[in-house]
């Protein structure tokens, strides 16, 4: 009884899901939940099985259960549980089952419970608090109750895996007062909730308190949840006004409260797992959407689903946990859509989580695919909604490359309803043979090398962005474009961790150090970030503010980070930068009109001032300056590249990598991925390719068309067509049958 249906452990480099004791490439169909009256999926589902995905996902929680329901044993209908499944196994008698379990509260809950629920800064009341307590244990009770039901009816030994959801669309986001032009929370149970933790992180000490929040009147008892002019922090509680970083001086208060949210989000993450894996005496996955952490500059205005604003979601949403959930055993997986920042031909589908830190920790990752394909009824929302079969078909294989060369498992979006359907099937025949190539080539791949190759490793920290403004002028030329835009173009693969696990020493040697946002800095993480770095000829990119803050912000900070002199302007501007050194191998082959940065005002705005750096191109900012911006400094031991403005071009990153001694594979601005044995491309105009790999190999295999396309060699040519994927097994001669 105690062997365990599923697990995840590492399988030649990367977490894997082994199913009964064998490696398992994690695929599976997402679609709406069966009822009592029927399965309007059920065609489609048949399909997926006759492809080869047994493996069935769709949602079902709290809101199944009526307000009839007894208070201490909340719990679905049996009837419309067990039809469920039923269903289900009609269309596919060997199907398995993935849970997505919503704990979100239902209306009638809510009614019941008001003062268990969030309040809003505009006094209104939403779903229930993360803070509550009875909610909490009512929802521990409800999965535990869950899987007692599906024992009961005898199908415990389908069940794979329990994804734990909560917040909007059960992704840990509280949308309302995480994405809009509200805040919270100022429930009790909240309130309540972050004098503890106050009292916990200050370990009692009031005096500690009073000076951590600068007022001689703090006290745990009287703590309250900022107001909205704190956290939105608007111009009457700016420490310093208009500036992109906040002050701890003036700010520590909602500093604490936004760390509150974060580890109680994590810490409820973990329980709810937990509970999974007591009740299921660890026979099954636990996991749940979380930790898209570079992706959440957006808001609702991003999603068409409210007023714009210049704010972001990530302090207020709780994804900031995200250290703590990778360091605990009971979360087996992390999941997430793929981002919607740019979807279409030519676009980076990439997880919203740093994958690599998921992978460090032995979590796997599940990309969510539901690409809006041409077949798709409706345009809202959008999300890169395709417009014909190969555009189509290049997205899904892009998706599909992205999840192979990074050791991933992946659901495809089978439909909502038949008035909604995304990759389905029955409505599309060219997708089947498509979703089976897929399996066929992620189960190859589970005997491949699939440890990370790239030389570059992009560095995100979660602490600095405890300290940054609320808005999202700069996380999103910073993060969010720099992700999708600059990075997978440059022509070489590049890992990205949280700052955190570099800084531990875990990672293996790179080449190039990017560091998005290294802003905030104690002693210990500066000292830990310099003997990491400065050894080996290892290079280090910086961007916009590293190291400014420590106990206090100052150029000082900067200058014993990065071993530059700087200068600043204090009045708000867009930085941009232009280049004047095209002698140098990082910019040789840049054009003149080449320039980088954001309109969004920045305050302070940073230039180098330092007569033993080589300038290699100006910021331009406020007041027509012309200051160095974009420079290059070598030390004995390492080297450190720094640009004043954010969303550095694919061209820019290709010069520095090649600086870095990185291995391109090729440099016409494919999105590209790569590992040591498979190598996609992802193209919008096509052509001929030539591909250098690092080493030479026995052969070359295009995965998608199953044809060798060159043999012992270290350069290979292809040929894409305009808005075409392909996919490329290099490595040792293999007999190429049915896979």
């Amino acid at each position: 009884m105690n062997t365990p249906l599923a697990l995840v452990k590492d399988h030649h480099g990367t977490p894997t899901c082994f199913l009964n004791g064998a490696p398992y490439f994690y695929r599976l169909m997402w679609g709406s939940p069966p009822t009592l009256e029927g399965y309007p999926l059920s065609e489609c589902a048949r399909r997926y099985a006759e492809a080869g995905v047994h493996l069935f996902t769709f949602d079902m929680g709290l809101g199944d259960v009526p307000p009839t329901a007894r208070e201490n044993r909340l719990a679905i209908p049996s009837d419309l549980l067990q039809a469920r499944f039923q269903r289900l196994l009609e269309a596919d008698p060997q199907a398995l089952f993935h849970l997505r379990v919503h704990l979100e509260t239902p209306e009638w809950w809510q009614k019941q419970y008001p003062e268990e629920c969030e309040l809003a800064s505009n006094d209104k009341r939403l779903c229930q608090s993360f803070a509550s307590t009875l909610w909490r244990a009512q929802a521990k009770d409800f999965l535990q109750g869950l899987v007692e039901q599906i024992e009961q009816i005898g199908l415990s030994g389908r069940v794979v895996a329990y994804q734990c959801c909560t917040g909007s669309s059960g992704e840990w986001v509280k949308g309302p007062s995480a994405m809009g032009l509200i805040c919270g929370d100022y429930s009790q149970p909240m309130q309540t909730h972050f004098q503890n933790w106050l009292r916990q992180q200050y370990q009692g000490d009031e005096i500690a308190l009073r000076r951590a929040w600068n007022d001689p009147a703090a006290a745990f008892e009287r703590a309250a949840v900022p107001g909205p002019e704190a956290q939105f922090r608007t111009q009457k509680a700016r420490g310093t006004p208009q500036s992109t970083f906040r002050s701890p001086a003036s700010e520590q208060p909602v500093i604490d409260y936004y760390r509150c949210l974060a580890e109680l989000s994590a810490e409820l993450l973990i329980d709810f797992c937990a509970t999974v894996k007591r009740v299921t005496q660890g026979r099954t996955l636990a996991g749940a959407f979380y930790g898209y952490l570079s992706e959440l500059a957006w808001n609702a205005g991003f999603f068409g689903e409210g007023l714009d604003s210049d704010y972001s979601t990530y302090q207020r949403s709780g994804h900031l946990g995200l250290w703590r959930v990778l360091h605990a055993p009971e979360v087996d997986f992390l999941v997430s859509p793929y981002s919607y920042g740019f979807r279409g031909i030519g676009g980076e589908g990439c997880a919203m989580p740093p994958s690599e830190s998921l992978r460090l920790h032995g979590k796997l990752y599940l990309f969510e695919d539901d690409t809006r394909t041409h077949i798709t009824l409706h345009d809202h929302p959008n999300y890169g909604k395709t417009d014909t079969l190969q555009e189509s078909l290049a997205i899904l294989q892009r998706n599909f490359a992205y999840v192979t060369t990074h050791g991933q498992g992946i659901w495809w979006l089978a439909g909502g309803s038949p008035q909604t359907p995304h990759i389905e099937l029955s409505q599309q025949p060219a997708f089947q043979p498509w979703i089976q190539r897929f399996q066929e080539i992620g189960t190859l791949a589970l005997d491949l090398d699939r440890t990370p190759c790239a030389e570059i490793a992009v560095l995100l920290d979660d602490e600095s962005m405890y300290y940054q403004s609320p808005e999202n002028k700069l996380d999103l030329p910073l993060i969010f474009q720099q992700r999708l835009w600059g990075l997978p173009r440059l022509g070489a693969p590049f890992d990205l961790y949280l700052l955190n696990d570099f800084l531990s020493g875990n990672l293996k040697p790179y080449k190039l150090y990017f560091f998005l946002n290294a802003f905030r800095l104690d002693q210990a993480r500066r000292a830990a970030l310099k003997r990491e770095l400065h050894r080996e000829g290892r290079a280090a990119l910086w961007v916009y503010a590293p190291g400014y803050l420590a106990d206090e912000a100052s150029l000082a900070n900067m200058t014993d980070l990065t071993g530059l002199n700087f200068g600043c302007g204090e009045h708000p501007w867009g930085p941009l930068i232009n280049l004047v050194d095209f002698d140098h191998p990082i910019t040789r082959d840049l054009p003149q009109d080449l320039n980088w940065g954001t309109n969004s005002p920045l305050s302070p705005v940073f230039h180098v001032a330092d007569g033993g750096a080589r300038t290699l191109g100006n910021v331009v900012y406020a007041q027509g300056r012309c200051r160095p911006g974009f420079v290059v400094k070598e030390f004995p031991e390492w080297r450190s590249i720094y640009s004043a403005a954010p969303n550095l071009p694919a061209a820019v990153l290709r010069g520095i990598a090649r600086y870095a001694g990185v291995h391109l594979y090729s440099e016409a601005g494919d999105v590209l991925y790569a590992t040591r044995e498979l190598l996609a491309l992802h193209s919008a105009r096509g052509g001929a390719r030539r591909i250098a790999l690092p080493a030479a190999v026995e052969q070359v295999y295009d995965l998608f068309n199953q044809r060798i396309i060159a043999s012992e060699t270290a350069q290979f040519e292809a040929t894409l067509p305009p808005a075409s994927t392909a996919l490329f097994y290099t490595g040792r001669r293999r007999e190429w049958g049915k896979q």
